[in-house]
């Protein structure tokens, strides 16, 4: 072997080994960039470490390993992304996509200003649908997918404009809001997965792919155990909030006793309705963990708290497919992808072959769908459903104030107010909050979101609107599914149908009937969903020797998001469907009039009376 090809072997694995894909990639890519001698097809991704399973243990393992006992690294934490279609580079790798006739793709804050800007000021708000759907939306959303940006102390414009780890967006002249001509990007971590010949360029996907309330108790062993208190099964909690993390990550305007809040996932910070959703389920573990000690007093701490992480599971996989998915995707694309939970009994999907492993396209685009429906405002509502605090949105990321006051309990006013109030549509159009004053500093500095998620699936070779279309079953020369006022839009700003990308075209589409998304997104959220479903070997309706019995399955199918809700938090009043705002069909009822489940099926049956 050529001695500086092996000494480039020597460095990788040592690399990998001592800092991780991740941190690896970083310098990889670094010493690939300053080493025109050096060819991206010569190191590329292993094969996967050897995993020892333990095929009767009972519980999931916390980084998604072993969920699959034939391939135990699907949807594990820390491992490439998977692709529905194979990725689209210009360079065939890792460079981002231009047009068909070899130019640049339009600015995505151009694209951003004349497709997702709202020009008519008022949002337009969703007849039905509250906040509660998008926060929930965003809260799952981290339960399935983190793709970590690669580190570095560089600014991705002026003079680190051009490093390889940045893709920054350029601002165009006479911006409407933007006086900069360059917003700040860096490229998403990845590593280099072999394709026939190719290395190409993958994302990692830094969480576990499963329904698995991963982003309650963490994806990794070190995070999960800090979680805990190790007494009777219960998570660690401050007062009536969540617990105490790292201060770094957070901006503090209201109280020298603020802190920053940590949970299964460290994105908790990001904005006061994220961190109701986290409280809620941290709560509802305590609440359950407490009946299980009360049924069965011989089960020690990692009995109580094992048992019940799987209750909870259950009950998140049973809320998003019974009650969420359902509002998104409309009953039809629901009975197409077989996505509804059984009403009683087993349902035994389970198929090893089907890899459940979150695909790249749904992560850069396809859910992001829900960034339409952020409303411009955060807010709490006391018990009669009234605003006591109403803050601009951009004043409240990575302020946890709202949460955290009064030792917690001033989260519950956040969780009403999402109960109460309409959201915005998903509809293309995106409020100022998140389009034009996304993140802003106390310096004025600010990002666009649409545009960064177009920039990202430039950035992850997300392949063009048509190709999707086509992946679908659906017409794919055609914007039949457009108004015609966005089939204008879009030819003017792409000049080609085949340039258009996939979160352009499809966050502009029509919404399939009595769903959210158009039926491009309908089709990826479907197949993703479906694949969550039957690839995972611990889906709540199963029918095995460590499944629930008969009677636990039927009680975790009594409860709802409202029975949740009114378990742990302060609402009095509430809505029966969680998700929709109050109607004449939708009357707020007293909680001791919710349905609960009863646990005395969880009784230990040695321990029975």
């Amino acid at each position: 072997m050529d001695r500086q090809l092996e000494n480039m072997f020597r460095i990788f694995f040592l690399a990998v080994a001592i800092l991780g894909v991740q941190e690896f990639q970083v310098m990889y890519l670094l010493a690939r960039n300053t080493d025109g001698d050096l060819e991206t097809t010569e190191i590329c991704e292993s094969s996967p470490p050897s995993i020892s399973c333990n095929p009767g243990y009972k519980y999931r393992s916390i980084d998604g390993s072993c969920n699959n006992l034939k391939h135990p690294d699907r949807g594990q934490t820390h491992t490439s992304q998977r692709r529905f279609l194979s990725p689209d580079y210009d360079d065939g790798h890792d460079a981002p996509r231009h047009t068909r006739f070899t130019q640049p793709l339009p600015s995505t804050r151009e694209v951003s200003n004349l497709l997702f800007q709202n020009n008519d000021k008022a949002p337009n708000l969703d007849p039905k649908i509250n906040v509660l759907h998008m926060s929930f939306g965003q809260f799952l959303d981290h339960d399935l997918i983190f793709t970590p940006m690669i580190n570095g102390n560089f600014s991705c414009c002026g003079r680190d404009e051009h490093k390889p780890p940045c893709i920054p967006i350029t601002i165009p002249p006479n911006d409407p809001f933007f006086r900069q001509n360059c917003m700040p990007l860096k490229r998403s971590a990845s590593i280099l997965v072999k394709h026939g010949k190719t290395c190409v360029r993958e994302q990692i996907n830094d969480v576990t792919s499963y329904v698995d309330a991963s982003n309650v108790y963490g994806s990794n062993e070190k995070k999960a155990r800090n979680l805990r208190t190790f007494k009777s099964g219960t998570l660690r909690q401050e007062k009536k909030g969540l617990p105490k993390g790292d201060r770094k990550p957070c901006v503090f305007k209201d109280s020298v006793h603020d802190y920053c809040q940590e949970a299964g996932d460290k994105r908790v910070n990001v904005v006061p309705n994220l961190g109701s959703m986290h409280l809620l389920f941290v709560r509802y573990h305590n609440y359950i963990v407490g009946e299980m000690a009360k049924l069965n007093p011989l089960w020690d701490d990692e009995k109580l708290y094992q048992e019940t992480r799987a209750i909870v599971t259950a009950v998140m996989q049973h809320v998003v497919y019974h009650e969420y998915l359902p509002l998104v995707l409309g009953h039809d694309i629901m009975m197409q992808y077989e996505l509804f939970p059984m009403p009683h009994g087993f349902d035994s999907v389970y198929d090893e072959e089907i890899d459940a492993s979150t695909r790249n396209v749904f992560g850069a685009a396809a859910f992001r769908f829900g960034h339409s429906q952020i409303p411009n405002h955060q807010k709490q509502f006391n018990k009669a459903y009234s605003s006591i605090v109403n803050k601009n949105i951009e004043d409240t990321y990575h302020n946890p104030h709202m949460c955290i006051a009064k030792g917690g309990k001033s989260c519950d006013g956040v969780l009403r107010w999402e109960l109460a109030e309409r959201t915005t549509k998903s509809d293309g159009v995106f409020e100022i909050g998140v389009r034009d004053k996304l993140f802003m500093t106390s310096a004025g500095a600010s990002l666009d979101l649409p545009a960064i998620n177009l920039q990202r699936g430039r950035d992850h070779g997300i392949p063009p609107y048509c190709k999707w279309r086509e992946f679908c079953g659906l017409p794919p020369n055609s914007l039949s599914d457009h108004t015609d006022a966005n089939k204008d839009k879009l030819l003017k700003v792409y000049k080609n149908i085949h340039d258009i990308e996939l979160y352009a075209g499809a966050m502009t589409e029509k919404p399939v009937n009595d769903g959210l998304v158009g039926p491009t997104f309908a089709c990826l959220i479907g197949k993703q969903f479906s694949l969550y479903k039957k690839g995972d070997r611990f889906w709540y309706e199963n029918e095995h020797t460590n499944g629930f019995t008969k009677d636990q399955l039927k009680e975790i199918k009594k409860t709802t998001l409202t029975s949740v809700i009114c378990q742990t938090m302060e609402v009095g009043s509430i809505t029966p469907n969680a998700f929709l705002v109050e109607s004449s069909t939708n009357k707020r009822i007293q909680c001791q009039a919710v349905t609960h489940p009863k646990w005395l099926a969880w009784k230990d049956p040695l321990k029975r009376d």
